[in-house]
């Protein structure tokens, strides 16, 4: 298990873009690892499984996956002569420059992995145009002098997740996601909980915040997440410890400090209670 940090990316930059040959030096794509920093993996040749926080999923050839920070992710063993794969590395703060930027350029969900915003799927003309955007990004980042290597990729990184956008909602048949009422209060308690869930625990603060009553927050989770309003946030809860637990070597007392608990038995209790196994248990899960 690792955690990687952004000074890690390469060249001291808050952003990088990595080969094949360079990814697969190491199993570091194979490990479950944490990251301060966004990531973009684009599967150019093979198939397999990849694991999103606690959850299975399969690539192919022409998959996009955009991976936002804080997401436990790593690759299932594959061939590694079958498979090709570029990664590219950066900070939020490389594409979120203004409010604007966080309604475009992918939103990348640190909270929950959705697959229909963070997965996409191109055809080879497609492919053609994003390798153009790869080439320019590497040429960028290993020739072009520092004064201007952050402004060329961020417009290069900007091009590239702009027809990521495109192509998502041309998949999705969505011409605007946030049109309809229920959508955009769904976003709302969503950013809500991923600002609040370690100091915020009770159901009435997110109402107090939305201004909804408790019965229009019932009928949104259930209606998007197919629960209650406290089970929600009791999952993103759950979701933080497990990821913390995996991915970092902190202890399950740090864990519960850091997530607001009043004593690490509560925590202890919370985690066994809904996941049915304790935080030590689990931890050592292979």
């Amino acid at each position: 298990m690792k955690y990687f940090v952004s000074s890690e990316l390469g060249k001291r930059l808050p952003f990088a873009i990595t080969n094949y040959d360079q990814l697969i030096k190491s199993d570091d794509i194979f490990t479950p690892s944490l990251r301060d920093f966004n990531v973009i993996f684009w599967i150019k040749k093979g198939k397999g499984e990849y694991t999103i926080d606690f959850e299975k999923y399969t690539f192919e050839e022409g998959t996009i996956i955009l991976l936002s920070k804080d997401q436990l992710h790593y690759f299932l063993p594959f061939n590694k002569a079958e498979v090709e794969i570029v990664s590219i590395g950066f900070k939020p703060e490389v594409i979120y420059r203004n409010d604007l930027d966080i309604e475009h350029l992918f939103k990348f969900n640190s909270h929950s992995y959705q697959k229909i915003n963070q997965t996409i799927y191109i055809s080879d003309s497609e492919g053609n145009r994003f390798q153009r955007y790869c080439d320019d990004l590497n040429h960028i980042y290993n020739k072009w002098k520092n004064a201007y290597q952050y402004e060329g990729f961020y417009h290069n990184l900007c091009l590239f997740l702009l027809q990521c956008e495109i192509i998502q909602e041309k998949q999705s048949e969505a011409k605007d996601l946030i049109q309809d009422k229920p959508t955009a209060e769904y976003l709302t308690f969503s950013q809500l909980i991923e600002v609040n869930y370690k100091t915020e625990f009770r159901v009435s603060f997110y109402t107090n915040e939305m201004n909804v009553s408790l019965k229009t927050l019932s009928q949104l989770t259930k209606t998007f997440y197919k629960t209650s309003p406290k089970s929600v946030i009791d999952n993103r809860r759950i979701l933080e410890i497990k990821r913390l637990l995996k991915g970092t070597s902190k202890s399950s007392k740090a864990i519960a400090y850091e997530l607001n608990f009043d004593e690490p038995t509560n925590m202890f209790k919370f985690f066994k209670k809904h996941t049915g196994i304790t935080p030590k248990d689990f931890k050592n899960l292979a």
